[in-house]
């Protein structure tokens, strides 16, 4: 928060229950990955596999909070979630949570459906819709095949009805792989999902990941994608194991940009400002780069 002084403090909001210790000599909740939406609602993801929703209390006073965990895990129907989780995106467009997990696959849930917010059986929230392990048809030979990190992707738009969504998994073998989103797939499964009080994988009949349009990045990084981040235009951006942030433009065909090297080692996350002009990174050097593309010379 900014202070009355100017600055940048870390304020103490309250703890999580559920991610305490639970009994002396148990360990706690590792959590690997978090991002806020708009509402300032606060999504979590656990090596447990499962995907919290973290809500603040109006004043923060040390209130304990309030916490929701997505319904996908609470059924024994589904398995292809329930891995460690690695990564997350948010999309507010779509109403949809992106995960990516340890076993290679990238599952999408849905939040949209406000009567599953009131705390089904199990105290849970959305349902899991789809599922997508792109590393199942990987070339690389290479051991780490699970999706390390996730990223929702857009271009066009509505009004010149040429809009574009697709989900982005980046790999732990270094392989980024795309697929586009189907809007009616997905007016679909968030019907099916409305009327299933179960959780698990919804079924209805038209796809929500269209497998026609998969696509690899080239070129591919030479360590895991530890990192996504998107604009709208279809601008892709990847950072890597390698030292190395690739930007790429997806559409009408993945077309790559630049290549930025500078990290003797490893790079942690990238972030794009929202006009898209300026990529910030954070090295395991103790670095943090930021590249200006927007031709200011302030």
């Amino acid at each position: 928060m900014l202070s009355d002084a100017g600055k940048t403090e870390l304020l103490y909001v309250g703890d999580v229950p559920s991610l305490q210790r639970p009994l002396p000599g148990v360990r706690p909740t590792l959590i690997t990955c978090m991002k806020f939406d708009s509402a300032g609602r606060l999504y979590l993801g656990g090596q447990d596999g499962l995907l919290r929703v973290v809500t603040f209390p109006e004043t923060f006073n040390g209130n304990v909070m309030e916490v929701r965990v997505l319904s996908a895990w609470s059924s024994v129907k589904s398995t292809e979630c329930t891995s460690a989780i690695l990564g997350l995106d948010l999309s507010e467009d779509l109403d949809l949570v992106a995960t990516a997990h340890a076993n290679g696959n990238a599952c999408l849930h849905t939040v949209s459906d406000e009567r599953s917010m009131e705390g089904r059986s199990g105290g849970c929230c959305g349902s899991l819709i789809a599922s997508w392990n792109p590393f199942t048809f990987s070339s690389s030979r290479r051991p780490e095949f699970h999706a390390r990190s996730v990223a929702f992707a857009s271009a066009g738009t509505l009004a010149e009805g040429n809009l574009t969504h697709s989900l982005v998994v980046g790999g732990g073998n270094g392989e980024i792989y795309t697929q586009e989103i189907s809007r009616e797939g997905l007016a679909s499964a968030v019907s099916s999902a409305a009327d299933d009080e179960e959780g698990g994988v919804q079924s209805h009949q038209q796809p929500v990941l269209k497998s026609s349009t998969i696509q690899q990045i080239q070129p591919s990084h030479q360590g895991p994608v530890l990192s996504l981040a998107t604009r709208p235009g279809g601008i892709l951006v990847s950072a890597g194991h390698d030292g190395m942030i690739r930007v790429t433009k997806l559409w009408p065909t993945p077309t790559a940009l630049y290549g930025l090297g500078g990290y003797k080692v490893w790079i942690g996350s990238v972030c794009v400002d929202d006009d898209g002009r300026r990529l910030v990174s954070d090295g395991r050097d103790d670095l943090v780069v930021m590249h200006d593309f927007g031709g200011n010379d302030e």
